[in-house]
């Protein structure tokens, strides 16, 4: 699979997590359309954001 098919953040190389009370997760890709590149609290979503960079076209 290559990067442009990846629609699970789990399975991402650019998802990291820190936890401050809460594991907070992120995108953490140079590329992302959206300045905080959050994706989740505690729990990552079911497939990445609509503004994940690896998306489809």
């Amino acid at each position: 699979m290559n990067n442009c098919e990846r629609l699970h953040c789990r399975e991402c190389e650019f998802t990291k997590m820190y936890d401050y009370g809460n594991k907070i997760y992120y995108c953490d890709h140079e590329d992302r359309s959206d300045d905080m590149g959050k994706i989740g609290v505690e729990h990552l979503p079911e497939t990445s954001p609509v503004w994940c960079p690896l998306r489809k076209k």
